[in-house]
């Protein structure tokens, strides 16, 4: 028997130990999301179908429970590959005495993370109103506050069209009441 040329076994020993890294595999589509939760991303659909998008709602996890920073009302964690993943805290503030409008605030916040590729925004208006429901410090800007002090402006409910514009355009122009 002939031994094999040098040049052949240096060919055979490279092509097994260069094998191509694998992506691994998507996880395949999941949907669960709590029932008191689901009339939310229902609105959240509807709303943005207005706006002219359509994100796909049909992959996505939302529980209730710790977010990993501890003092913050929701949480959207995102991995490749994997189902967008939402947190929501159960704490009185945040869920549980918290209106219609602020868990719908909360719950479209965190689909905008998850859903639409939304960061954080920090810029303010000249009144001081947060110009994106995106802010990382106020998810009740179109809510109505619990405890009017002052001439605080409480009822919000009105500015609700422009924060949903907003959310689903970042260009979208200044309203009226942001002067």
């Amino acid at each position: 028997m002939r031994p094999l040329p040098a040049l052949l076994i240096v060919a055979i020993i490279t092509g097994l130990s260069c094998q191509r890294s694998r992506q691994p595999e998507p996880e395949p589509k999941q949907y669960s999301v709590p029932a008191g939760v689901e009339p939310y991303v229902q609105r959240f659909r509807d709303e943005t179908h207005k706006r002219g998008q359509t994100p796909a709602t049909d992959n996505l996890i939302i529980a209730f429970g710790a977010t990993q920073s501890g003092d913050a009302c929701g949480q959207c964690v995102l991995e490749s590959g994997k189902t967008p993943r939402i947190t929501l805290s159960t704490d009185a503030y945040c869920w549980q005495g918290a209106s219609d409008n602020e868990r719908e605030c909360l719950v479209f916040h965190e689909l905008g993370h998850c859903l639409l590729n939304r960061a954080h925004r920090t810029d303010r208006f000249p009144n001081n109103a947060y110009v994106s429901l995106m802010n990382p410090d106020d998810v009740g800007v179109y809510a109505t506050c619990h405890y009017p002090i002052g001439k605080d402006d409480c009822d919000k409910r009105p500015r609700r069209d422009y924060y949903l514009d907003e959310l689903v355009n970042s260009a979208t122009p200044l309203p009226v009441w942001g002067k």
